[in-house]
Parts: C-alpha cells; structure tokens; sequence
C-alpha cells in the first residue's frame, strides 16, 4: 500500500472517530511543530503541517491514533498494524 493510500484511509479512520483533521502551516513564526492534537470545545482535532511529505504524515496521524480508542472503529489490518506499530515506537 503506497504513503497516499495509508493518508487517505487514516484519515477516514479519524472521521470514523469523530475527530477534526485539519492541515495548516505549522512551522511559521515562532511555532515549528509537525503536528498534534488538541480538543476545541469538546471536539478532537488534529493538527498536521501541510508540508510534511505524506510518509511523515502517516506516521504522525498513525502515532497519534494510537493514543485514542479505537475499540469502536473497524480498521483494515494493514491500517491497525500501522497505528499499532507506531504505538510500540513511541514507548
């Protein structure tokens, strides 16, 4: 499965979460973060730099979902495999 295949159903899996994905330039003025997540209101969002090539994308979105339950969400093995492993890497 290439990067943008993994990005796009990565991103399905937030919607599926209910959580806000949104990219932005992230790495002007004095903020120069990848990424992260944050709640507005009651809501999850996550937050990605709209430059990062795709590859780091996925790992940040994979990384990030890996923090939230997703007992509830029906996932590809390939998209679980992903998030778990990004989980185990974290630690």
């Amino acid at each position: 499965m290439t990067d943008t295949q993994m990005l796009g159903l990565l991103e399905e899996v937030t919607e599926k979460l209910s959580v806000k994905l949104e990219y932005d330039d992230l790495r002007k003025g004095v903020v120069n973060t990848p990424g992260g997540t944050y709640l507005l209101h009651g809501e999850k969002h996550i937050l990605v730099h709209k430059r990062l090539p795709t590859a780091e994308k996925v790992d940040l979105i994979a990384t990030l979902l890996s923090a939230m339950d997703l007992e509830t969400v029906e996932l590809l093995p390939e998209i679980r495999k992903r998030i778990m492993a990004s989980s185990a890497s974290k630690s």
